[in-house]
């Protein structure tokens, strides 16, 4: 299978044809490696690797999986079709048999498919004299795919986000992994942040970690070393976690720096246990002393081509994320995720979309381009200030006039903060012009102005709209029929805000292993109702019985089985987790 063992594609070598040339089976080879090269080429630098359309992966049942029909290019810009759905039960993928309970700690698969070439229609070699030597030859190719699962992640190299992010594995152990992520490339003098990622694979105790940073290049609060540190009963309860550390580059440029860990700094809980492996894992990264972006397309303009020279390496499309609950012979699906590592391509009528919907967006809000904070007024964005400032004005109508001790409101205004506490400033304009001067506090103080409305003024907060209104009153009478007021809105980012809780059920922990006859305890998580008591039941006759108190007693067959528990409050709030029961 000449077409799929060929993986690197110089040098291009074409026939040159004239008058009496005898063609043999090298040349005609080499006419379709001529081709074939020469367009996978295009697709691998051009449009990359990825799902061009299509491929969806859905979960139908509890064992089995539809994978839509869709495009893809490889890792060597070869076409992957796959022309219809396909229904596929679970286990009878390859790869699927490899996945044993001694997995258990990692119950993800993941799903990929790769460019795969078959041959057919056997026909008889003429070439072959003597029946002795007789061969049998295909006629022909057939260009198709195969699918197949894997516990492994693909290589970083074949992920989009690498190409800008510097992405290294910290701690990776006892169904928990620890990632610190940094850009690759960073603008000096600048600010940026360290993103640890937390993802349990399994793991149901409770964990918390910490450890030390040290910095080449870079400063966090002019400091060259940080503490980083996980609790994860501070958090609501997630699979991935993701805390970020502020940092700033130092003024050099041109330089490479770096992030790493202090050598026995790193420990780790899980539950009561504490143990404090060894770790070595360090981010690299350049600081330019260009703009990001503009680094980032000059080395990948540099680069892309030994990229591809040098990764050669048969590298599948992954295509989804799938939880698996496995008990001996039974398992069961849990959750698919599609497209989990983003690997998308891109094609040209698709960016230019993206690029005019970004465009449409960026005109109706009025943002400079260039100047990501600021609009074309000079104002800041709308979603930058959010949470911190809002600011706007009001025209209150007096009718033919004020009298003294008349009180005026405007509508609800929505101050765009969100809920809870804010804080209002209010300020009177001398005039409805906008060249007008606005005074803000005591009036009295400056005499000299074009036009007064002796009053007073107060705004009136709803925290659990998000809206407020303004009140004035006149301290005397007066002729003018109409007042503008401008207004400010702040807001303390460390303000608690008055929500009203959503109602939601979770039980802790989302999944469990545990042996026949083995008691285990579940726990109910309630928000937003008043009686956290639950009704608690196994879906399985036979699976096992659960108490009022959320204590599971498995049976003696084993199996994956469903708890589920209803709130006592909420009839329609339920929730459920699934327990493996294993043999002793």
């Amino acid at each position: 299978m000449e077409s799929l063992k060929n993986l690197k594609y110089f040098n291009f070598e074409r026939n040159k044809y004239f008058y009496g040339k005898l063609l043999n089976v090298e040349d005609f080879e080499t006419e379709q490696r001529y081709m074939n090269d020469k367009r996978r080429l295009i697709n691998r630098l051009v449009h990359g690797m990825g799902v061009v359309c299509g491929m969806n992966v859905i979960r139908v049942d509890e064992a089995t999986i539809s994978i839509e029909m869709g495009l893809a290019l490889d890792f060597a810009g070869r076409e992957i079709v796959i022309e219809k759905p396909v229904l596929k039960k679970l286990s009878t993928i390859d790869g699927f048999l490899n996945y044993s309970e001694e997995d258990e700690a990692n119950n993800n698969l993941y799903l990929y498919v790769e460019y795969q070439e078959i041959e057919k229609e056997p026909v008889h070699s003429i070439a072959a004299r003597g029946e002795a030597n007789s061969k049998e030859e295909y006629n022909k190719y057939q260009e198709g795919y195969h699918l197949y699962l894997s516990d492994q992640e693909p290589d970083e190299d074949f992920i989009t986000e690498n190409l800008y992010k510097e992405i290294v594995t910290v701690y990776q152990e006892n169904g928990i992994r620890i990632q610190q992520i940094t850009p690759k490339y960073i603008e000096s003098e600048k600010e940026f942040d360290i993103t640890i990622q937390i993802e349990k694979r399994g793991q149901e105790k409770p964990i918390s970690f910490s450890y030390r940073l040290e910095f080449d290049g870079v400063e966090t609060g002019k400091r060259e070393t940080a503490e980083i540190s996980f609790l994860e009963t501070d958090h609501q309860s997630a699979s991935i976690y993701t805390i970020t550390k502020r940092c700033r580059a130092l003024p050099v440029k041109g330089v490479k720096g770096s992030i790493r860990v202090e050598e026995k700094s790193f420990s780790i809980h899980f539950g009561e246990k504490e143990i404090h492996p060894s770790v070595k894992a360090e981010n690299s990264f350049f600081i330019t002393e260009k703009k990001v972006k503009q680094e980032f397309l000059d080395q990948y303009y540099k680069n892309a081509m030994e990229e591809v020279v040098r990764n050669t390496n048969i590298q599948g499309i992954c295509l989804a994320r799938i939880s698996v609950l496995k008990a001996g012979e039974t398992y069961l699906i849990g959750t698919v995720e599609s497209m989990p590592f983003q690997q998308f391509v891109y094609t040209n009528p698709l960016a230019q979309v993206m690029n005019e919907l970004t465009l449409q967006e960026e005109e109706k809000a009025g943002y400079t381009y260039g100047l990501p904070s600021e609009k074309r007024d000079g104002t800041i964005r709308e979603d930058i200030q959010r949470n911190w400032t809002a600011c706007g004005e009001a025209v209150i109508q007096l009718g033919f006039g004020g009298l003294k001790g008349q009180q005026f409101f405007t509508e609800e205004i929505v101050h765009g903060l969100g809920l809870g506490v804010v804080y209002i400033l209010l300020g009177e304009a001398d005039d409805m012009g906008d060249t007008s001067s606005i005074i803000y506090g005591a009036q009295d103080i400056f005499e000299q102005r074009t036009r007064k409305v002796p009053l007073k003024m107060a705004a009136k907060i709803d925290v659990t709209k998000g809206t407020f209104q303004i009140g004035i009153e006149c301290l005397e009478d007066t002729i003018e029929q109409q007042v503008k007021i401008h207004w400010i809105a702040m807001k303390d980012k460390r303000e608690k805000q008055t929500i009203k809780e959503k109602r939601t059920l979770k039980i802790q922990p989302d999944m469990a292993n545990v042996l026949v006859r083995e008691n285990y305890y579940f726990e109910a998580l309630l928000q937003g109702v008043s009686d956290s008591r639950v009704f608690w039941s196994v879906k399985e006759a036979e699976g096992g019985s659960i108490d009022e108190n959320g204590m599971y007693t498995a049976p003696n067959q084993p199996g994956v089985y469903e708890i589920i528990a209803k709130s006592m409050d909420e009839e329609n709030l339920t929730a459920s987790t699934y327990v493996v029961v294993r043999e002793k």
